[in-house]
């Protein structure tokens, strides 16, 4: 990866990046937009996204920075994007100035996008401690959902034709919600969230683990949709906590509207959580796995090659572990 940054940029910022990005980037994407029959994905659209992950070590990259990588970008096949989240705890991404902001006004600008709301950094512990810690988390995640919405309202209501829809980034599983009672919990709640956030198009996402059977899973994400959420499913190939067989007997259950969130990824280490990008062939072999009428979604823009010097896998001015 290559190591300069926006000081850079107009000093001939394209020699940072390795003369194959390109080629490789739009390999990649091509084969995942060509995976797909819109007319069979009746629901989404358009066809192939790319998510965002926000991190305070972008803040430095600065208006340059970000208009040369959205500009990249929207020269690919990538139709729209994804803000996984706008409020990280209780992170907000205004400091030193609000950068953010700044990016997606950027981006915006290229194509449209979902928001991502708040998510919780304590969310995982909260959903593996049980059904009552679960409502406890639903019932203060209602309460703080008024303040990340009030301060993008604004934002929102100017850029209205670029907005998509809220991206709620709780990412569920059938680890989580093994029960009928459970998952009945968690629909109340994903109810009561819709009816706040009016008539604008929600979305969620959901990972496999292999707790519940490939059929009851596929009828749990229909009634995902039932509720009114545009489900996306994680295909697992960059985690590979299952098995290339039992993720193509799950995929075989859920119906054309669901979209694939395809992980860009290999995880290398579990605890601390480590990973390298996928390779183009990795990338293309677990496309391939996949029914061919879904929306795609990749994950994330920082594992993709158009972003090389620009948005960092780790932080560079972190000091080494020994």
């Amino acid at each position: 990866m290559a190591t300069c940054r926006i000081q850079r940029l107009r000093g001939g910022w394209r020699r940072c990046a390795t003369h194959s990005l390109r080629t490789v980037f739009l390999a990649v994407c091509f084969t995942a937009y060509l995976n797909i029959m819109p007319a069979q994905a009746t629901n989404v659209s358009p066809a192939l996204g790319v998510m965002y992950q926000p991190l305070n070590r972008d803040a430095e990259l600065g208006g340059y920075g970000w208009n040369y990588l959205f500009q990249q970008i929207a020269h690919s096949p990538v139709d729209f994007g994804v803000v996984q989240w706008l409020q990280y705890g209780s992170e907000t991404f205004t400091q030193p100035a609000p950068w953010l902001e700044e990016a997606l006004t950027i981006w915006q600008r290229h194509m449209p996008l979902w928001l991502g709301l708040h998510t919780d950094p304590d969310y995982f512990n909260q959903m593996a401690a049980g059904e009552a810690a679960q409502g406890k988390f639903f019932a203060a995640y209602l309460r703080k959902l008024n303040g990340v919405v009030a301060r993008w309202q604004s934002w929102v209501n100017e850029h209205e034709k670029s907005v998509l829809g809220w991206y709620v980034p709780l990412e569920l599983s059938d680890a989580y919600f093994n029960t009928a009672s459970q998952r009945q919990q968690l629909h109340e709640f994903l109810h009561q969230l819709k009816q706040r956030m009016g008539k604008r198009k929600l979305a969620i996402s959901v990972f496999m683990s292999g707790e519940l059977p490939a059929d009851e899973f596929g009828a749990w994400l229909n009634e995902l949709q039932e509720l009114g959420y545009q489900v996306w499913l994680q295909d697992g190939a960059g985690t590979r906590a299952l098995s290339e067989t039992q993720r193509k007997d799950y995929f075989a259950h859920i119906n054309c509207d669901v979209v694939m969130i395809n992980e860009a990824f290999r995880q290398t280490n579990e605890q601390p959580f480590d990973a390298r990008p996928a390779r183009p062939e990795e990338l293309e072999r677990a496309v391939a796995q996949q029914p061919k009428c879904h929306q795609q979604i990749l994950f994330s823009l920082r594992y993709l090659p158009e972003t090389a010097g620009l948005l960092y896998l780790t932080d560079v001015n972190a000091q080494p572990t020994r």
